[in-house]
């Protein structure tokens, strides 16, 4: 960026009332191993297991990050949770480049407690959760164990997903089912 680009961007108003939030949330990732991402105030990262967040992620604010032991949650470059998100990791959460989680989210890929089948076996307690790349998951869906999201789908609001979601697909509902094919998105300007 050129010398006087630089200082017209530090003259406006807008971009000097956003840079002590910018920095602080910088600060906040760098305790995380991440430079360039960023985390909001209010925002909550426990347990023992590792965050992998890539360049530009951001964790918006008041969202709650448990990982397990032995667990990795990965965010892809450029990707965001949501505002109020609560994101349970005891296998893996793998979040693609580009993808966009909405307002109270929740992804878990653990039932919490065993379940016993039919014959009294214990069904398996987690299983790895998987979103592709430039996904968008809409506001206050739900990403239930062992689910895969293919590159580009699209979550409608309010969303409860159990199974996979092929690339491309919009899905919607409780549970969640194909409603359409998405071409792509892009992000709107409400809103942060």
């Amino acid at each position: 960026m050129s010398v006087s680009r630089r200082l017209d961007q530090l003259r406006d108003p807008a971009f000097r009332r956003a840079l002590p939030r910018t920095v602080t949330e910088r600060l906040r990732a760098r305790r995380h191993a991440s430079p360039d991402s960023r985390i909001a105030r209010g925002v909550r990262i426990s347990g023992p297991g590792r965050l992998d967040l890539a360049p530009g992620t951001r964790i918006k604010e008041d969202a709650h990050v448990f990982v397990g032991p032995g667990a990795t949650l990965t965010l892809g470059a450029g990707s965001n949770i949501g505002i109020r998100n609560i994101v349970n990791v005891a296998a893996g959460i793998d979040i693609g480049a580009g993808t966009r989680l909405g307002w109270d989210c929740q992804l878990a890929d653990t039932d919490f407690h065993e379940i016993y089948d039919e014959s009294g076996r214990a069904r398996p307690m987690t299983a790895e959760i998987r979103i592709g790349d430039h996904v968008l998951i809409g506001a206050r869906s739900m990403i239930l164990k062992g689910v895969t999201i293919g590159d580009g789908a699209v979550v409608g609001a309010g969303s409860v997903v159990t199974k996979d979601v092929a690339p491309h697909t919009i899905v919607g509902g409780n549970p969640a089912r194909p409603i359409g094919v998405s071409s792509g998105w892009s992000p709107g300007r409400v809103g942060r």
